[in-house]
């Protein structure tokens, strides 16, 4: 079971009351609930992974929802951690439920998690009512202990870990406010903070469990460079797609399509970053690397692709009149490329799974924080990165000289090969743009309209082909193929339209006026 939660949190004196909260807006009434003691006992690897992340492991008691949850910041909301998705697990107490366990396997990767800290909190929580007695939002008023967990493993650091708190500074025991949604919005959120904020809350600096570790919690890879030069440049961006990854696998090993395709783009950026700024990195140790995730990236590619093939066919025959549609048309699209889908989701999963793509996270995980350094690291990223950027528009524009004399079915072919030169000549100048700036983002947009255009002219080949096998199959079976012939040819007037307008996007993205940052 799973849901998203959406919270906020501040820090505050023992000795400070607790505002009114019954003037907020839509707030009917208030609720004021008897304290409780929750008890949680949270586990991570020795090396604090899930902490380092932002992700909690625990198991709880007391309170309404005893048992195991496994909380996950919500990938790129840009809210600073405020929203999460929580997976809840029954389970005994002595080891987590190999299910909420297995999704987080990307950060954990060859460790087992064991107990690191108990928390114990006593909780008064006032529910805020709407008009008619639902739950608008909980906000909890909760002094907190942190304790080692009183069955540790034998490689948990969680003495140590209380011990790092105190030696830095921190409490064992504080104070906290927490406002959680439940059926409210975010503007109830936002009034909810503001009146905590002005009764004394500081906002939040660290999770629970993360503050009752304090400084036994690694520091997260910077995503920011911290000097000029080529190879910290490099590093930063990495980071973030390293981080992207990490994140998004979780949701592929849920079956959640974007996290497939947000995996995907992390992998192909993570290999473009590696090839286009070869002479920043040791050659020796990415070229490797890439190799695997190129492997990677097929194999994601592979359980994206149908899922996009199904959602666009469905949404041609929703706008077809419906004495078009002759036969089962739509079952046999969905089933036929949900079963690839399922097939190759499976696949993806068991390939993140393998020993080998653990090992391949634990290298890149490295890599975020120290690249394997080429003879041009210690240069300066203003000198370097340009010229990276511009082999790959020269290779753009081969690409596109190539697929102009290209003819039959070696176009698309060639246009597809267009595509791929178009994002990599974006990516390289997406990253370039840390230390370029606004032209670096100019140019990266061109090569973005240039990428997207051919996307869907490439998409089109793709349904084309699908759409085909699809028709003769039902043929076969003595249904009417005609809906598949008709959608065929509105696929063939995408394609020609998408053609038209790649001419003027390549025509755009060629022009040397935008990059005259790279010479």
């Amino acid at each position: 079971m799973a849901h998203d939660e959406v919270e906020t949190a501040f820090e505050v004196a023992p000795d400070t009351p607790m505002p009114s909260l019954a003037p907020l807006p839509g707030v009917a009434r208030v609720d004021r609930r008897e304290p409780q003691r929750l008890v949680a006992t949270y586990w991570d690897s020795p090396r604090l992974d899930l902490a380092r992340a932002g992700v909690s492991l625990r198991r709880r008691t007391g309170g309404h929802d005893d048992g195991w949850h496994l909380k996950v910041p919500l990938a790129g909301d840009g809210s600073d951690g405020r929203r999460r998705t929580e997976h809840r697990a029954d389970g005994a107490p002595a080891n987590p439920p190999d299910e909420l366990v297995a999704l987080v396997r990307s950060r954990l990767r060859d460790a087992d998690p064991v107990p690191v800290v108990e928390l114990v909190t006593t909780r008064t929580a006032t529910l805020l009512l709407g008009e008619d007695g639902t739950v608008l939002a909980e906000v909890a008023d909760d002094v907190v202990e942190a304790r080692a967990p009183r069955t540790p493993g034998p490689d948990a650091p969680g003495d140590s870990g209380t011990r790092a708190a105190a030696d830095a500074g921190g409490l064992t025991r504080w104070r906290e406010w927490e406002v959680e949604l439940v059926a409210g919005d975010d503007a109830l959120l936002a009034a909810a903070a503001a009146a905590l904020a002005e009764a004394g809350g500081a906002p939040r600096a660290a999770s629970k469990l993360q503050r009752s570790l304090g400084g036994a919690v690694p520091v997260p890879a910077s995503r920011e460079p911290g000097d000029t030069t080529a190879a910290e440049v490099v590093r930063a961006w990495v980071a973030r797609d390293v981080e992207r990854l990490l994140a998004a696998e979780t949701g592929v090993r849920l079956g959640d399509d974007e996290a497939v395709h947000d995996a995907r783009v992390a992998v192909r950026r993570l290999r473009a970053t590696l090839g286009v700024f070869r002479p920043v990195v040791d050659r020796a140790l990415t070229e490797p690397v890439r190799d695997e995730l190129q492997e990677v990236g097929r194999v994601l590619g592979a359980a994206r692709d149908p899922h996009v093939e199904q959602t666009a066919l469905v949404g041609r025959l929703v706008d077809e009149p419906v004495e078009l549609v002759l036969g089962p048309v739509e079952r046999r699209v969905v089933d036929d490329r949900s079963a690839a889908r399922d097939a190759a989701l499976a696949r993806a999963v068991a390939l993140l799974d393998s020993p080998e793509h653990l090992r391949l996270l634990a290298t890149l995980d490295a890599w975020a924080t120290a690249l394997p350094r080429g003879p041009r690291a210690d240069d300066d990223a203003e000198d370097v990165l340009p010229r990276g950027v511009a082999r790959t528009w020269r290779a753009l524009e081969r690409r596109a000289e190539e697929a102009e004399r290209a003819a039959g079915d070696a176009r698309d072919a060639a246009r597809h090969e267009v595509r791929k030169a178009a994002r990599r000549a974006r990516y390289a100048a997406t990253t370039a743009a840390l230390v370029v700036g606004r032209p670096a983002r100019r140019s990266a947009s061109r090569a973005h309209d240039v990428q997207d255009v051919l996307g869907r002219q490439q998409d089109t080949v793709v349904r084309r082909e699908t759409l085909r096998r699809l028709g003769v199959q039902a043929h076969l079976d003595g249904d009417n193929a005609f809906t598949f012939g008709r959608l065929h040819a509105l696929e063939q007037a995408a394609a020609e339209s998408a053609e038209r307008d790649a001419l003027r996007a390549i025509r755009r993205a060629l022009a040397p006026k935008h990059r005259t940052w790279t010479t």
